[in-house]
């Protein structure tokens, strides 16, 4: 009980600060016109696990949602205090998820002594660190990786609805690790695309949206009120999401 209250509060609050401030984004709102009770999620990149939490209590306690995270470390603080990973219907997993299996280097910025683990990325296939040339500091952190077909094979799961994709360029990555989910599920996928993140691994924004658009895939954008259509990817919007 305790744990359902805390999470129904940290929604309550993340609502909030989507609506009214730049701290929390905007899509978090837009979730519940997509995911419903009893869907089943993959959180790929969870970090904290804002959109963990969120999607816990859209899906209820008949639905799933698979936090998937390689750094242990991510928010240590606010993981214990606010705990968003935590839940009846989440499974937590230490994996990061592209188009190989095995071990990779994970680059993780530091500023100011202190982890920004939101802007880490695997470093195999890319060309430097691209826009993390910002930072004077990095780590290299050794992580398991997977795809995310063998992923579902593993977790024994046969229903897939929804995938949010936040790993810092190497979205498509992701998508060619999932040809098989996508043909067998269609889930809908929230894609985090910035041209200053893809660039390092040799592609473009667009190769993401047409990825998914030669696969029947319509593209949207969160615009306050609902998703609208989006015709391409802009400076403006970050996530984007796709439904078949």
């Amino acid at each position: 009980m305790f744990t359902e209250l805390r999470s129904a509060a940290v929604v309550a609050g993340l609502r909030a600060l989507a609506r009214l401030t730049p701290y929390a984004e905007a899509e978090l709102i837009g979730l519940r016109k997509i995911v419903k009770p009893g869907d089943v999620c993959v959180d790929v990149g969870a970090a904290l696990g804002l959109y963990t939490v969120t999607l816990s209590r859209l899906v209820g306690p008949q639905g799933t949602v698979h936090s998937v995270e390689p750094l242990v470390f991510a928010h240590p603080a606010l993981s214990y205090v606010l705990r968003p990973r935590e839940g009846r219907n989440i499974r937590r997993h230490s994996v990061a998820l592209g188009n190989g299996q095995g071990r990779e280097v994970m680059s993780v910025p530091v500023r100011h002594g202190s982890p920004v683990t939101g802007r880490s990325f695997l470093t195999a296939g890319a060309n430097g660190l691209g826009s993390n040339e910002e930072f004077d500091e990095h780590l290299d952190v050794l992580v398991k990786t997977d795809t995310l077909d063998n992923f579902v094979t593993a977790n024994g799961i046969t229903r897939l609805d929804f995938v949010k994709a936040d790993v810092e360029g190497a979205e498509l990555r992701v998508l060619e690790g999932a040809e098989q989910t996508i043909e067998r599920f269609k889930p809908a996928f929230l894609l985090e695309i910035e041209e200053r993140h893809v660039e390092r691994f040799g592609y473009k924004a667009r190769d993401v949206a047409d990825f998914l658009a030669t696969r029947g895939y319509r593209m949207s954008r969160w615009d306050g009120n609902g998703w609208v259509p989006a015709d391409g990817i802009g400076d403006r919007t970050r996530n984007y999401l796709f439904r078949a």
